[in-house]
């Protein structure tokens, strides 16, 4: 009886652990095993240093204050971290953070020290304590630092793909400066998580006018003036297909029922305040040309061509670079930032209050001249959580209903399933991934933009596989 119940056990055991490896492999698709590479070509400091199972001492003579810091070290899990979250915690002086990475990772990782280096309390660090959960790291390892870019009384423009983006991976550096937010679609194709009653004739319409009204009001949770918020309202998903054919006019999925010239009516600035109903790539370049002239910007804010996955995102940035071509005078610094990855749409990885690192990535080329870490006052963050939550394309509608039988069983198998693998219900949710400690850009000067555009631009549509995540709307 006991040795049946002895295999009993192992058998439900055995069969729990390959569900939950099962489902968290939905969630990452990237092998576990490798060497991230971020590659960047601007000046920063590589030191070597040796790690202990308890840390490291900070090499003397070198000024790390001030500067995005990360600890590039080869890590090994566990076995209980193929089925647990692991993470490294890592504290100097009074402070202590934490930074998860994907179940079974091992190999060379960046684990993000700045927080130490940039905080205005902290003294003089000489030491820095770590402690592991399942996993382990050698002893050999580097210190690679990036001088602090300037940003202070700087202004911004912020190019959003899509409404939300720019409160997902920018708020925090749009927040309290001389911003411009802009987004560039309407945003119409996100009607998955519409109220099911609503009929499918209107729910790109529904989508467009509530996703454009956020795009316009969510900025003031960061001091944006009205006549700096703007929606362009190019069509959700049809930016690629808009840049093969530069002279061909696209239209809206909603655009019978709420046309485009209504929704640029919102605008403020009389620039952009009318539209036609079909629309080109050549008009995106021109306008975008027409924003850099008026919004003057030191920096630009928008998604990084290589990093980040979404075509929309890509193609966001592609028709910057050739508006910049032809605006005159000194191009200003992009800070480049990645709200999308294919092989891993739960990055970054633990909770919300956990620090966000580099995400999975083997580049063979340069990805930017420096990588900063802005830190975000936990005031910041708190706001930051309000403006994603805001949007309507990120949340789940309850219509309040009795729960029937099927309602039951679905919500159970849902709950089930993500208490299986470890993950809440949506492992995706920009509640958990967006609002955490700190951003992280890719800082580019606008020179070099050329250059990396040309990078994406010789890859084809088929070659790119993994780079492109062609959802239109999230």
């Amino acid at each position: 009886m006991i040795a049946i119940l002895s295999a009993l056990i192992l058998i439900i055991a055995a069969t729990g652990g390959w569900l939950r490896i099962r489902r968290y492999q939905g969630w990452f698709h990237l092998p576990t095993r490798r060497t991230d590479k971020f590659p960047c070509c601007g000046s920063h400091h590589t030191i070597a240093v040796l790690v202990g199972a308890e840390g490291f001492d900070l090499p003397s003579g070198h000024d790390l204050m001030g500067r995005t810091v990360f600890l590039q070290v080869t890590i090994k899990s566990s076995l209980l971290g193929h089925l647990l979250d692991p993470y490294i915690e890592f504290q100097a002086g009074q402070l202590a953070y934490r930074q998860y990475f994907e179940r079974g990772a091992g190999g060379s990782r960046f684990l993000n020290l700045s927080p130490f280096f940039q905080s205005n309390t902290q003294a003089t660090i000489q030491h820095v304590g770590l402690r592991g959960s399942c996993m382990s790291w050698e002893r050999v390892a580097s210190l690679v630092a990036y001088d602090p870019p300037v940003i202070d009384g700087a202004n911004v423009l912020v190019l959003a793909p899509h409404p939300d983006d720019a409160e997902i991976a920018a708020f925090g550096m749009y927040r309290d400066r001389r911003s411009w937010v802009v987004t560039i679609t309407a945003g119409e194709r996100a009607t998955g998580n519409l109220p099911q009653d609503i009929p499918m004739t209107a729910r790109a319409g529904w989508a467009a006018r509530l996703r454009v009204i956020d795009s316009h009001t969510v900025p003031q949770l960061g001091q944006v003036p009205p006549d700096r918020r703007l929606n362009l309202a190019y069509p959700d998903g049809a930016l690629e297909s808009m840049h093969r054919e530069p002279s061909r006019a696209f239209s809206l999925v909603c655009e019978d029922s709420l046309s485009r010239g209504q929704l640029r009516s919102q605008n403020h600035t009389p620039e952009f305040r009318s539209g036609n109903a079909g629309c080109t790539w050549n008009d995106l370049v021109e306008e975008l040309r027409l924003l850099l002239e008026l919004s003057q910007p030191d920096i630009v804010v928008c998604p990084h061509p290589l990093i980040d996955s979404h075509s929309d995102h890509i193609f966001t940035t592609v028709a910057l670079e050739r508006a910049m071509s032809l605006v005159e005078g000194k191009r200003p610094v992009l800070f480049l930032y990645a709200v999308h990855n294919s092989g891993a749409p739960s990055y970054p990885f633990g909770p919300a209050e956990s620090l966000v690192g580099l995400p999975p990535g083997r580049h063979g080329g340069w990805v930017a001249d420096s990588i900063h870490s802005l830190p975000l006052e936990p005031e910041i963050r708190q706001s930051k959580y309000f403006a994603v939550e805001a949007m309507h394309a990120v949340r789940r509608y309850d219509d309040g209903a009795p729960r029937d039988g099927l309602k039951f069983l679905k919500s159970m198998r849902r709950e089930f399933f993500a208490y299986i693998a470890g993950m809440g219900v949506d492992p995706a949710s920009f509640l958990r991934r967006a609002p955490r400690p700190n951003e992280i850009y890719y800082v580019v000067r606008g020179e070099a933009l050329p250059d990396l555009i040309e990078r994406i631009q010789t890859i084809s549509v088929s070659a790119r596989g993994a780079l492109l995540e062609s959802k239109p709307g999230k």
